[in-house]
């Protein structure tokens, strides 16, 4: 499974590095339009592949905070699970030292 994840995270980085060295092209990126905004809110002079990453890179950290907001209530959940594990956990030992631990674990029936 290590090997495979190498493999894939290898292809991935190549396909990332082509990517770059394919759109090494200057570009200016307007963060407003320029018509209601004028020029101050762009950056002049960046490289394609730049403005390509960064928008991949958005991409992820957005699509890891959505999911990451979503499976609160899976976390919240097992939280209180753990918790309650832990308590009824807490609550067998105690009987458990209260009637004492017997080693065969045997009902005592009295002989008549």
């Amino acid at each position: 499974m290590q090997t495979i994840k190498l493999i894939v995270l290898g292809l991935l980085a190549a396909a990332l590095i082509a990517l770059g060295v394919a759109n090494m092209a200057v570009v200016d990126l307007y963060l407003l339009p320029a018509k209601l905004f004028g020029e101050s809110y762009s950056i002049k002079g960046i490289p394609l592949a730049v403005v390509i990453m960064a928008a991949v890179l958005m991409g992820i950290l957005a699509g890891q905070m959505i999911e990451y907001l979503r499976e609160h209530k899976i976390r919240r959940g097992a939280g209180q699970n753990r918790r309650e594990i832990a308590q009824l956990r807490n609550e067998v030992t105690r009987l458990k030292a209260k009637l004492g631990d017997d080693e065969d674990d045997l009902p005592r029936i009295p002989a008549i």
